[in-house]
């Protein structure tokens, strides 16, 4: 097996398993989408931190990381390499962590609620001024 450089897998586990813009990785990784883009071109080399970083908010299980890290295979893992398990693990830390915040926040969970009785036209409206207020209140 050809082992491809850290930079070429990491990008094709963002873009190939987790299905994510460079856009929407750089917002969670809370650095500029420039960066990520130099750290996945190999034009800049990524230092150890970042890379847990990358870990921790791809949720990279650690045989896979290793995988890519080191293009080590860990014995009888054979299919949890494959991308689509990778993506629903993925989704399913996600479901998870929106899951807990509903919980902590029960007026949260009320006002996503109550978007059930509005109109397809509203809930495109409400969601619009949702994201917009997000890409405002992101940098705080």
């Amino acid at each position: 097996m050809n082992r491809m450089e850290l930079h070429v897998e990491l990008k094709r586990y963002r873009s190939d398993v987790l299905e994510l813009t460079q856009r929407e990785a750089a917002l969670r990784l809370n650095i500029n989408q420039s960066t990520l883009s130099n750290y996945e071109n190999g034009s800049r080399d990524i230092p150890y931190k970042m890379l847990l970083t990358f870990k921790e908010v791809y949720r990279i299980p650690t045989h896979e990381m290793n995988r890519i890290m080191y293009g080590e295979d860990s014995a009888g893992l054979g299919r949890s390499h494959n991308p689509m398990i990778l993506r629903e693990h993925f989704e399913d830390d996600e479901k998870k962590e929106i899951v807990k915040i509903l919980q902590d926040y029960p007026k949260f969970k009320r006002t996503l609620s109550s978007l059930a009785y509005f109109t397809e036209k509203r809930k495109e409206k409400f969601i619009t001024q949702v994201n917009h207020l997000y890409h405002m209140m992101k940098d705080w």
